[in-house]
């Protein structure tokens, strides 16, 4: 039976239930996909004792633990669904009429061949990702022109295939970027969409969580180079075990199919980056490249518990901005001590030595390589804002919160700041110059916004007119 080739938030498909037991009755049921609750399969049983056709589902229910896989057979294809929870049920009784509701933690749209309880592991999982394409640059379609003597165009041919492809390692994974395109033809004209898409390859199949943990990798970094959040939008998976056949059981194909995932369903309906930030990366792909993205890869796990915070502040536009300047400053309190000892760091020392958070946050300043004369006095005078700034925000005992137009400016200050450290940490070769070839433009607008307000940040860290 052929594969569905998707699903999208909206669908319901119905079908019978297959628990994968020799003898027992299959039952019907309801797929949903829906962008609040993911994936969901609602299951209408009997319970009576002695409805021997439904006492194995009854106590699916009862017990609050249906089979761990299932397969929903339908009519239009076989959807495996691995990992599956207890989502509730109800029953009417005396009738004995119930509703029960499982939620698969992976759905894959094609039935599996082999041990049909083992659980999902698999060799390559396929990932399209906001902001790739534009990042990438990468293409499939060629256009070649013909012309005539006048160069007036006399014909167009276009050539779609996969031109574009780069492979890095991450740990035991290989990692691959490479431009696709899908053909959705109609009756009166053929559309040709091209994507870019993240592919991870392991030699022995592996659970969907390791591979989605190598893909986080990667969309974590295009948050630092867009600045903004970055979404799954489809995930795909390639093994053996899912492979085309004939009626005779031939295997013809080994295609990718595609897999929702309970960890990143909901980001699939998440609004997109628009157009003007994704046009606006803040360092170009050719000056990271592949080098660059196995790096951050290897630094990665070291440098979580900066990562981590400044995401979160990137991924929230519309959060509350003392939200925002305390997700960055912690990333950077952590980069501080990751970075180590720069020069000059002294001034914003205590009297015996020790770093204050005003330290740590110079030493973001200083390894960023950036000039930032234009907002400020000093760097040393920066750091202590930035650092006065979060500090009255996170501590009770500071007072009232800080001004909300120096909030407004920190925050900003300090996503430009946490977005260049991330970036030098996978090109920690490259020159701030050659590498943030974007970046004059996104440190003019900080400026500008210092000139709007009429500011600037003095010596000790106040934030005075100017």
């Amino acid at each position: 039976m052929a594969a569905r080739r998707s699903i999208v938030f909206g669908d319901s498909i119905t079908g019978m239930l297959v628990d994968g037991i020799d003898d027992t009755p299959y039952v019907a049921a309801t797929l949903h996909l829906e962008e609040a609750t993911g994936v969901q399969i609602e299951v209408p049983y009997i319970d009576i004792p002695g409805t021997s056709q439904f006492d194995g589902t009854a106590q699916w229910f009862n017990a609050e633990k249906p089979p761990n896989n299932l397969l929903l057979t339908s009519l239009d294809g076989d959807i495996s669904l691995f990992e599956c929870d207890y989502s509730g049920h109800t029953v009417n009784y005396p009738r004995g009429i119930g509703l029960g509701k499982v939620r698969p933690s992976n759905l894959v749209l094609h039935r599996r061949d082999g041990d049909f309880h083992e659980p999902l592991k698999v060799k390559e999982v396929r990932s399209r990702i906001d902001g790739l394409i534009e990042w990438t640059r990468f293409g499939a379609i060629k256009r070649t022109f013909d012309t005539d003597d006048k160069s007036l165009v006399k014909k167009v041919i276009i050539e779609v295939a996969s031109l574009d492809e780069t492979s890095w390692r991450q740990g035991a994974a290989t990692m691959r970027l490479g431009g696709d395109w899908n053909l959705d033809p109609d009756r009166n004209s053929v559309t040709v969409s091209e994507v870019v898409s993240l592919t991870s390859s392991f030699e022995e199949p592996q659970l969907i969580e390791v591979h989605l943990e190598e893909h986080r990798k990667v969309s974590a970094f295009l948050s630092f180079i867009f600045g903004c959040a970055i979404n799954f939008r489809r995930h795909d998976v390639r093994d053996p075990q899912f492979s085309g056949k004939t009626l005779s059981g031939r295997v013809v194909e080994n295609p990718f199919y595609q897999l929702i995932s309970r960890n990143t369903v909901k980001e699939h309906g998440n609004p997109a980056p628009s157009k003007g930030r994704l046009n606006r990366p803040l360092a170009e792909f050719s000056n990271v490249d592949s080098k660059g993205l196995e790096e951050w890869s290897r630094e990665y796990d070291k440098w979580d518990r900066f990562i981590h915070p400044a995401v979160s502040a990137l991924s929230r536009p519309g959060a509350i901005l003392e939200n925002l300047v305390v997700n960055a400053a912690m990333s950077m309190e952590a980069a501080g001590s990751l970075l180590g000892q720069v020069s000059g760091e002294a001034a914003t020392c205590r009297a015996n030595g020790k770093p204050t958070t005003a330290t740590y946050m110079y030493r973001c300043l200083v390894r960023s390589g950036w000039d930032w004369s234009g907002i400020c006095k000093s760097t040393a005078g920066l750091a202590r804002a930035i650092a006065n700034n979060y500090n009255t925000i996170k501590h009770f005992d500071r007072g009232q919160f800080p001004d909300p137009t120096e909030t407004y400016l920190v925050s900003n200050t300090s996503a430009l700041i946490v977005r260049m450290l991330a970036i030098k940490l996978a090109r920690p070769d490259q020159s701030t110059a050659d590498l943030f070839v974007k970046y004059v433009t996104d440190f003019e607008h900080l400026k500008e916004e210092f000139r709007f307000n009429g500011l600037i940040v003095d010596d000790a860290g106040n934030f005075a007119t100017s």
